[in-house]
């Protein structure tokens, strides 16, 4: 729910035994927070896709050796590198995503809403549609990064499950999806991968306090 309030009002001074002031109800508008556009999503599972079938062709032409490493630390550290790699490859691209009119738009709606000129619920609306470009925006890089890890995976062998697989010939899923599902990893960005690492190492520490 976008909420925006009118401010710079003037309060007139209350005693001690005054009522708290309560904002009018022209002074205060809501809209309601959409989820981002169907044509959003659409672009960010097509791009998935894309990744999908461009890693099983890289897949199918390199065989790539699946990369191991030496302990479960090195695979969370190792995966941490692919993620902020990927974040910074996308990071000269993020300016063509959408939502920077409807930034605009909400600075103009709420900068005429303070000199007098525009109504309190305009900005509410253009408020939600900022929040909803935003939505798409996250969904459509979601899509990118995700179909640029999968590539790489598929690339350089940088296979999730077949790394932590405890045995190297285990191949009950076969390598161009678990492209995939590191790309999807991947994909979700630094801070689910960091929150997932720290997981782990609490989930440790308990078993080995035991």
């Amino acid at each position: 729910m976008a909420v925006v309030r009118r401010t710079g009002n003037v309060v007139p001074h209350q005693t001690a035994a005054a009522a708290p002031a309560t904002p009018a109800a022209s002074d205060t508008a809501a809209a309601p927070t959409k989820p981002a556009h169907l044509w959003a999503v659409a672009i960010g599972v097509g791009f998935v896709a894309a990744g999908l079938l461009g890693g099983y062709l890289i897949w199918n032409g390199m065989h790539a050796n699946t990369f191991r490493a030496t302990s479960e630390g090195s695979i969370f550290a190792a995966l941490v590198v692919f993620t902020a790699a990927v974040e910074r490859v996308m990071e000269p691209f993020t300016r063509w995503l959408p939502g920077k009119t409807a930034q605009q738009k909400l600075d103009w709606a709420i900068a005429a809403m303070e000199n007098g000129v525009g109504s309190v619920v305009s900005a509410a609306d253009a408020k939600a549609g900022a929040e909803q470009a935003k939505a798409d925006k996250g969904v459509i890089a979601w899509g990118i990064a995700t179909a640029l890890a999968t590539l790489f995976s598929a690339g350089s062998g940088f296979y999730m499950l077949h790394m932590i697989a405890s045995n190297p010939d285990w191949n009950v899923i076969p390598q161009w999806l678990d492209a995939l599902i590191t790309g999807l990893i991947v994909g979700s960005g630094t801070k689910p991968v960091h929150d997932l690492i720290s997981r782990v190492q609490q989930a440790k520490d308990k078993v080995a306090g035991l």
